[in-house]
Order: structure tokens, then C-alpha cells, then sequence
């Protein structure tokens, strides 16, 4: 699946998933499988809005096949931290938002990135076991192993979920 990206002023991006010709993760993550017990992404963005996007995506595509997933309901989450942690903690508070509402998400927005904090706005709708595969049940992000890093003109994050 390729999320298309459509910048905005103020350095928003948004990513979602088009209705039509979906690739799925090969195009915008990887898994990592050197790890017992665990399970991990590997994701790279042109910027760091990119790459906190395609994590979150991810994420939920770990949980759910993202492409079956519709925009009926937006969710704004909002984290506090430096990085790299700021992309774990951002993906377990949207953990949080899946396990308390059952919500799983196929459009990101990256309504504002600081230092030390993010706003995102995610796209999708209540988990619904009739239309949605459940894949991973990912109880955290955690901190072991965690990159965020700057490859040249582009980012790289790892991040390893406990399952």
C-alpha cells in the first residue's frame, strides 16, 4: 500500500490510502525479523512527518489489513517527548486509542511537529471483526532497539512492538 502524500502550508502532511490500486507493506515498511517473541517495523520517510505517518500505518497495518479500513471518524493525538521515544510513545497512545475504542486508522496527518511534540490526526473507523483480518494483538511500542535516524536526505525508524 502506497500512502499518497499531500503537503500542506506549515509543513503538514497527510497520508492516506487510496481507494484503488493498493500496494500493501513492502512499498512503505518492512518487518523486522531477527527478534524472538517480539515483532518490529522498519520504516523510512523523505521528512520526519513522513516518517512518523508511515509508522503509525503500519502500526495499524500489524493489526489490520489497513486497506479495508474506511474514513467514517478522525481521532487528533497528541504526545509530548523527545525522539526518538516520541515516535513510541506516539504509537502507544494510539495502541491505547485502539484498545479503548476499537479504532483503527488508514489516513495520517501530521497537524504539527515541535522538538519535543506531535499532533496527529487519524482517519478510519471502529474495528469491525466481519470486515477487518486481525493480524498482531500489539500490546506496546517499546524503547529496546528504537532508531530514529537520518539517512541522507531521509529518515529511518525501527521500532519493536511487544506482542
Amino acid at each position: 500500500m502506497v500512502p499518497r502524500i499531500a503537503t500542506k502550508p506549515k509543513a503538514r502532511v497527510r497520508h492516506f490510502l487510496p481507494t484503488a490500486c493498493r500496494i500493501i507493506k513492502e512499498m512503505f515498511y518492512e518487518t523486522i525479523d531477527d527478534i524472538t517473541a517480539d515483532a518490529g517495523i522498519r520504516v523510512r520517510g523523505s521528512s520526519l512527518e513522513d516518517l512518523i505517518c508511515k509508522a503509525v500505518l503500519a502500526t495499524f497495518n500489524e493489526i489490520t489489513d489497513i486497506e479495508r479500513v474506511r474514513v467514517k471518524d478522525h481521532h487528533t493525538v497528541e504526545v509530548e517527548a523527545s525522539m526518538p521515544f516520541l515516535i513510541a510513545d506516539l504509537i502507544n497512545k494510539i495502541l491505547i486509542l485502539h484498545e479503548s475504542k476499537g479504532f483503527v486508522a488508514s489516513e495520517c496527518e501530521v497537524l504539527k511537529l515541535e522538538k519535543d511534540r506531535v499532533v496527529v490526526r487519524l482517519g478510519g473507523e471502529r474495528f469491525d471483526p466481519r470486515r477487518h483480518t486481525s493480524k498482531l494483538v500489539i500490546k506496546a511500542a517499546t524503547y529496546h532497539r528504537l532508531r530514529v535516524e537520518k539517512e541522507g536526505r531521509n529518515y529511518l525508524a525501527e521500532i519493536i512492538f511487544d506482542i
